[in-house]
């Protein structure tokens, strides 16, 4: 991880948001949400309203991903369910009605006499 380059007094020289942004990967794939206080990433992101905005939207983005992989903790109601066989039984109804009337040979169908 590269953190600013060491001045001769022993104290970082500000970093660059080049090289914040060189350190974001390792931050995030350590799975840290936040930058300890005492770290020149936190000194740079106290100063940089552009990588305090990228930080923001990182985590925003880590934390709706994360959601995402969460089990369902609630199954569906039991009228979701009732709705959905409801559904499937109208559709083997309709079904079967085309198919009945599909199934009428012309021999079976006597023919109009006028």
């Amino acid at each position: 991880m590269m953190l600013g380059n060491k001045k001769k007094n022993g104290r970082p020289d500000p970093m660059s948001c080049a090289e914040f942004q060189e350190n974001l990967p390792e931050l995030f794939a350590a799975g840290e949400n936040r930058v300890a206080v005492d770290s020149p990433l936190h000194e740079h992101l106290s100063t940089c309203e552009n990588c305090s905005a990228l930080v923001r939207d990182l985590q925003y983005i880590a934390e709706q991903a994360s959601q995402l992989l969460r089990p369902v903790e609630e199954e569906p109601s039991d009228s979701v369910w009732e709705k959905i066989q409801q559904g499937i039984d109208n559709e083997k109804a309709h079904s079967k009605d085309n198919n009945f009337s599909m199934s009428l040979s012309t021999e079976q169908i006597s023919p109009l006499k006028v």
